[in-house]
């Protein structure tokens, strides 16, 4: 008897929309003769059931409710001893998320060479963490699939996949939703006609919402000797998968900047209640980093692109992640004697100085990411949407 596990729709879900799965049990023997039934497997009971395990490093994080047990067992389980369907065994981490089991079927025959598929969908609560592994806590999420034949043992398949949420936002997929309040154009002559999104295309035109809305900030940069430059960024509100994108303007700045650099950093906050400190500093992790010689220039551009793995912002009752941009600027403690236009049609060659006194100087700038298109984030995941395993 062969067990495989499908993801419908791909490794990656929205939290708000259902998880979609297609199990098939197959009987891989051979019939002997065009009619023989004589070998046929019964299968007793199968069930699937989801969960979100939350792990946790004992270093970092105290004072969780529940026992937090180490894992002991493989994607594909079997006990000798039990006959009851127990999807956490052998599971590290707490269950923060677990659904009512769902029972496929009971007392299923199956002929040699014959096969049956079942439909399992699930509901992902819009107040479900994302995936997420950081430093102190990680978060997955895992379908458990329980099979037993009659006279054997239970037998367990677990298929991982990933969550996206959308941290202090709620949309109400219920609701019908015109075509006027939709971004972008609208035909005025044509009828507001109500249509039945999909869950995923409501939370999608919500994030849409979000992240297309541009309100140009400037922010002048300075020390304590003066002026630096103004930086210019768009928007503060991104998607997995965008790219980060402002510009430096440092004619307005007096303070010559020899060269300068920008990250995109995640800052992991234990919550005050499960820190095994009360000094215990969050955790910072570098994710892309821009970095530009600008000395001379009057302007400049960065880009950075925010990879599909990462994790959006979220908060959570143990932990909440944050996003910043990190600038770092190395600006010239003397002045820099400026370069003069050549008056020739052949022009000259500038050498920079050999030495500089300089002195560096940084700052931090919140930004918040939204998940992508769950099509868009699976392209960067590496899990498997089907598994098999044999009975």
């Amino acid at each position: 008897m062969e067990v495989s596990c499908e993801l419908a729709r791909g490794p990656v879900y929205l939290a708000g929309e259902d998880v979609e799965c297609y199990v098939t049990f197959q009987n891989t023997e051979k019939p002997l003769e065009p009619h023989d039934n004589g070998s046929s497997s019964v299968l007793a009971w199968a069930s699937v059931q989801m969960h979100c395990f939350c792990t946790v490093s004992d270093t970092k994080v105290a004072n969780l409710e529940g026992p937090v047990s180490r894992k002991t067992s493989t994607s594909s389980l079997s006990s000798n001893h039990t006959t009851s369907f127990q999807p956490t065994q052998g599971e590290s981490g707490l269950v923060v998320l677990a659904t009512k089991t769902k029972i496929l079927f009971c007392d299923l025959n199956l002929p040699p060479g014959q096969k049956r598929t079942f439909r399992y969908t699930e509901f992902i609560p819009h107040q479900s963490p994302p995936t997420y592994r950081g430093n102190a806590v990680k978060y997955s999420y895992k379908l458990t699939i329980g099979a037993q034949r009659v006279t054997s043992k239970i037998s367990m398949i677990r298929i991982p996949f990933r969550v996206m949420s959308v941290d202090g936002y709620c949309p109400d997929t219920n609701e019908d939703r015109e075509d006027s309040d939709r971004l972008g154009p609208a035909n005025p002559f044509l009828e507001d006609i109500k249509t039945k999104e999909s869950p995923a295309d409501i939370i999608m035109q919500t994030v849409q919402d979000l992240t297309s809305k541009r309100s140009v900030n400037y922010f002048n940069i300075a020390n304590s000797r003066g002026k630096v430059c103004k930086f210019c960024l768009f928007k503060r509100s991104y998607k997995l998968g965008e790219d980060i994108v402002g510009t430096f303007d440092f004619s307005a700045g007096a303070i010559p900047c020899v060269q300068y650099s920008v990250s995109l950093q995640s800052i992991e906050t234990v919550e005050k209640d499960y820190r095994v400190k009360d000094d215990q500093d969050p955790k910072s992790v570098s994710h892309n980093k821009h970095h530009e010689v600008c000395i001379g220039f009057a302007t400049s551009h960065m880009a950075l692109p925010i990879p599909l793995h990462l994790a959006p912002s979220f908060s959570t009752q143990i932990c909440n992640l944050q996003y910043i941009l990190h600038f770092e600027f190395v600006t010239s403690v003397t002045e820099i004697p400026p370069q003069p236009v050549p008056e020739d049609e052949g022009g000259c060659e500038w050498q920079g100085p050999n030495k500089l006194d300089i002195e560096t100087m940084v700052w931090d700038l919140p930004i918040k990411l939204y998940p992508s298109f769950p099509s868009h984030a699976a392209v960067a995941s590496q899990l498997k949407t089907t598994q098999t395993v044999k009975l």
